[in-house]
């Protein structure tokens, strides 16, 4: 078992988020508080993020709220008929499980269909309905105020830190091709061990980027210029297998024009880590990105060359208008990190 800082403040964050809830019920005396201690784990235990506790707040109210809402037409309507119950729930959890099944508000509709059969099996009690309701959003709000003011993380900066990895990764594979010691089966190989971890990444991307919309919802372009950027990392990492497994990288190594362009994306790559790690604390922008992309700025979608026949030369050519678009999209993403203090 490894302890790291992450863990530990997410342990000791959902611990205190326990402990005030239990208090509050035990010496409050609220009623049918469990629910109140429950939410907190099921909000705070796999959401490290703000935006994460954010969305499965959001999820778990609104999951709570319908059910009692669709539960109540039918206890003050038919109080207590079976017959009428079982219609509720059978068209409840159909509805819930037809709308939200396998989409991003599965939580939701997996709520509705447990909670409405418990208010209906409940002797359709109002009063339950309504404390259930009033003490997950209990719940909720400690779990939001402990994210919030005890070591906060957030997706935003997530995003950062994902990007960075998986540029590293990509950069790992194309110091390999140009390699001398490796053979094309060991770089083969090594693209094999280190695919996981960027595939992993890029999932990891996709979550933050999610979440970090919540957190960034008055300022999208942040989401939207880093989401930009990563789509041409992406398409890095496909052009990096193709040249891996579709050239002899022997051949490249002989070839002056294709490690003149290699060295040179190399290069960038370098400043692009450098520059994701610096702006994780601080505003940095190199001074060359402002006059290399100052042309790319000036339209949303830049302008590719169209290859017919490829070859390792017109791969990375392709590269390098990737590399471009990258810089691009990331002086607008770092821009909004300023214009926006999300530090």
């Amino acid at each position: 078992m490894q302890f790291t800082t992450e863990k530990r403040i997410r342990a000791t964050r959902l611990c205190l988020a326990m402990l005030i809830s239990f208090m509050y019920t035990s010496y409050v005396g609220v009623s049918e508080g469990i629910w109140v201690v429950m939410t907190c784990p099921i909000v705070l235990f796999d959401n490290a993020t703000l935006g994460g506790t954010l969305n499965k707040s959001h999820l778990r109210f609104w999951g709570t709220f319908f059910s009692a809402a669709f539960g109540m037409i039918f206890i003050v309507g038919f109080a207590n008929n079976v017959i009428i119950n079982v219609i509720a729930i059978g068209l409840g959890v159909f509805l819930a499980t037809y709308w939200y099944m396998d989409g991003k508000q599965g939580y939701a509709g997996g709520l509705i269909t447990w909670t409405l059969p418990i208010l209906l099996l409940n002797n359709n009690n109002l009063k339950s309905a309504f404390l259930r309701l009033l003490n997950i959003s209990l719940g909720i709000i400690i779990s939001y105020f402990l994210l919030r003011f005890f070591y906060p993380e957030y997706a935003r900066n997530r995003m950062l830190s994902s990007m960075q990895k998986t540029i590293e990764e990509l950069e790992t594979m194309l110091i390999a091709i140009t390699d001398t010691k490796l053979s094309d089966a060991a770089i083969q190989a090594m693209y094999l061990q280190h695919e996981t971890k960027i595939l992993a990444n890029i999932n990891g991307f996709i979550r933050w980027q999610n979440e970090a919309e919540l957190e960034t919802k008055a300022h999208p372009e942040y989401v939207e210029s880093g989401s930009r950027a990563y789509l041409h990392v992406r398409r890095l990492y496909r052009l990096l297998s193709v040249i891996i497994f579709h050239f002899d990288c022997s051949k490249i190594r002989t070839n002056n024009d294709v490690m003149d362009k290699f060295n040179l994306i190399t290069q960038q790559m370098d400043l692009i880590i450098q520059a994701l790690h610096n702006n994780r604390h601080d505003y940095y922008l190199p001074e060359q990105w402002l006059q290399n992309t100052s042309k790319d700025l000036e339209s949303e979608d830049m302008s590719y060359i169209h290859h017919q026949a490829l070859s390792a030369l017109s791969i990375s050519n392709i590269i390098h208008e990737e590399i471009r678009a990258i810089m691009a999209n990331l002086v607008i993403f770092f821009q909004s990190r300023k214009a926006n203090n999300y530090y």
